[in-house]
């Protein structure tokens, strides 16, 4: 088993034992999609109320660097079995939006290596690339959309609080061919 492959059967393990709501995202789910090869750190997601839960679970794994605060959401990476791991509680985007994250935003759960992964939506995903002017990421999602279809089309609107920008509502309009 590989490195990375161990770290995330471990936090998995771990997370899921200790109850937290999480969802892994990012290059993670992408790869796991298909979307890209290939993924440099294993990104785990929590709504803010799961931080202090998630923390203690990833830093009793392995090294903790100093967690910092982006625009109130808290970020920490850690180090454990040669993978670097980055804990998101909650993220905000400008203009005020915030993602939703929880229970909700776990399009499925499936089996990895005897334990169970939470994964993101793949429109939510979308969306919150585009927020953060990631157009590459957006290009790759747009393409993997396009060849498969949309399987959540609701959960464009619905992985945000607030109203989408209009650039970014506009391409998600394209994409849904409305």
């Amino acid at each position: 088993m590989a490195f990375k492959e161990k770290a995330v059967k471990r936090l998995a393990e771990k997370l899921n034992a200790a109850g937290v709501h999480y969802q892994l995202g990012a290059g993670f789910l992408m790869d796991r999609l298909g979307v890209c090869e290939g993924f440099h750190d294993v990104d785990v997601f929590v709504p803010a109320e799961e931080t202090a839960a998630a923390d203690k679970v990833l830093t009793r794994l392995g090294m903790r660097s100093e967690p910092t605060e982006i625009n109130g959401c808290f970020r920490a990476s850690y180090h454990f079995d040669g993978t670097e791991v980055d804990l998101c509680a909650g993220m905000a985007f400008d203009g005020g939006l915030t993602a939703v994250l929880g229970a909700e935003s776990v399009c499925e759960t499936v089996p990895f290596l005897g334990t169970q992964l939470p994964l993101g939506y793949p429109e939510d995903w979308f969306v919150w690339y585009a927020l953060m002017g990631r157009e590459a990421k957006v290009q790759a999602l747009e393409n993997w959309f396009r060849a498969r279809g949309v399987a959540h089309p609701e959960r464009f609107r619905q992985c945000v609080r607030g109203e989408l920008p209009e650039s970014v509502a506009a391409r998600v309009d394209q994409l849904l061919g409305s």
